[in-house]
């Protein structure tokens, strides 16, 4: 194995936490979960606390986590202590291979989607244009990954800061809303007015604000690469996750309070555009399309430097595909080529599930929410940590070892109960949501089949560090 160079800061764990977090399902979610709320503010932002408590209180126990180990890859790392290192080697393998690219993927093709929004084409996210733009995207990010891994931590850190300028924005509009948008609008409104003839799907509406959330994680995966990781990493995911829930729901209330309820669902993915330009007119619209594709590049770029690694991480383990290759840097000693060319080859054949899924083709119809699915598999084993936190860290405090912990299990349960689809099933009786669970599960044992024939049982030679 060779050693990776120590080359990141606090602020760029920051910017790994907040800036994939907040990519695209801030700003495309919130009219799809007011419509599964039944309209009704207040039951929309309680299913975005209940997302944003999920994903604090998971951040938190990886915060302690990270305290005590620092060796290639946070989460995989820690999976692999609390179960044992076949677990672990299966969990580096989902991240690998499914999550970072079905995330990396979509939100590539959201940004492509604005992108021609701004240039004034007509080219929707699943035209075959946007397809061609998003894999554009992804070559561009990996390549820019493995050449200038420190360009791409600035890159990172400046998407996040701009991204957060529209949050500002809308936030500043919906707390004078009723001063210079009308009467008809404003915060009071907001949560007094519900909007009409809507269900609520309470299941659904978690399972959409927990994705939203979801990316922190990748921030684990430059744990190796950290300055001083068991200081600065806790402190990444502890402010990190604060932030964003705070962002969010300040974010959801001031959308709901400039544009009303209806007029949030109506408009969808289109509402903080109407917003901007509510306030400043096209040039508001031509300036928030601007703000959301650099927001959605910074998701797609910080997923990729997860992804780019993870083959890498597993090699280091003496695991996966010709590890003695795959562990072997590049020149600035930071990435792997190898490991940087696997994950570049799993986001592509996941843009390419996504077109089957977007057009409808054979049993790939079902796969339109997999995103969302594969965010609740990974936090079914996110459980075994929390666990592993109450029977070991006996050093900790109680508000530490069990409180926060037996919030993450509970929550995680729930997200896992939510995105099987068994919730919706017993409390709406529709199979939809199995349906599709039950279409990924195959596609996910395809995929993940070949892992078994990686696995070697000769023990770890790799040096590693714990406290």
């Amino acid at each position: 194995m060779e050693n990776v160079k120590k080359q990141y800061g606090v602020w760029t764990g920051i910017a790994m936490v907040v800036g994939i977090v907040i990519g695209s399902g801030v700003f495309l979610k919130a009219g799809g979960v007011l419509s599964l709320s039944g309209g009704d503010l207040k039951i929309s932002i309680l299913a975005w606390l209940i997302g944003g408590l999920i994903m604090v209180c998971s951040g938190f126990c990886f915060a302690v986590f990270a305290t005590r180990v620092t060796k290639y890859n946070g989460v995989v790392d820690y999976v692999e202590i609390a179960t044992n290192k076949k677990v672990g080697y299966g969990m580096a393998w989902l991240i690998t291979t499914f999550y970072y690219p079905i995330v990396a993927s979509i939100v590539a093709l959201f940004a492509g989607q604005y992108f021609f929004q701004l240039v004034g084409l007509n080219v929707g996210l699943t035209d075959w244009q946007n397809f061609i733009f998003a894999f554009v995207i992804l070559v561009l990010v990996v390549l820019l990954n493995y050449f200038s891994p420190m360009l791409s931590a600035k890159l990172q850190i400046s998407a996040t800061i701009i991204k957060l300028i529209p949050i500002v924005v809308i936030a500043v509009a919906g707390l004078f809303a009723s001063l210079f948008l009308g009467n008809d609008v404003g915060i009071i409104n907001a949560f007094t007015s519900p909007a009409q003839n809507y269900t609520v799907n309470f299941g659904e509406a978690i399972k959409k604000t927990a994705f939203a959330y979801e990316g922190w994680v990748c921030a684990t995966a430059i744990n190796a690469e950290l300055k001083d990781s068991k200081r600065d990493l806790p402190r990444a995911l502890t402010f990190g996750t604060i932030a964003i829930l705070i962002f969010y729901i300040v974010y959801y209330v001031s959308l709901s309070a400039c544009l009303g309820n209806e007029q949030t669902i109506v408009e969808d993915a289109n509402a903080p555009i109407a917003v901007f330009q509510k306030i400043m007119g096209n040039l508001g619209g031509i300036l928030f399309t601007v703000f959301i594709m650099i927001s959605c590049l910074g998701t797609v770029n910080g997923v990729a430097i997860s992804c780019c690694r993870g083959m890498y991480t597993m090699s280091c383990r003496g695991q996966g595909i010709c590890p003695e290759k795959f562990s072997k840097l590049g020149k600035n000693q930071s990435v792997s080529a190898l490991s940087c060319l696997y994950g570049f080859v799993c986001m592509v054949l996941m843009l390419g599930v996504w077109y089957l899924a977007m057009h409808g083709v054979w049993i790939f119809k079902h796969l339109g929410s997999m995103d969302e699915i594969v965010c609740a598999i990974i936090y079914g084993v996110y459980i075994t940590m929390y666990v592993y936190i109450m029977k070991n860290f006996t050093d900790c405090k109680p508000f530490t070892r069990y409180v926060m912990p037996i919030i993450a299990i509970i929550g995680s349960i729930f997200f896992v109960f939510c995105g099987t689809g068994l919730y919706q099933f017993i409390t709406t009786g529709k199979i939809d949501s199995l349906i599709a669970f039950g279409v990924f599960m195959l596609l996910f044992a395809i995929l993940m089949f070949p892992c078994l024939f990686f696995y070697r049982e000769k023990k770890q030679t790799s040096p590693e560090e714990t406290a």
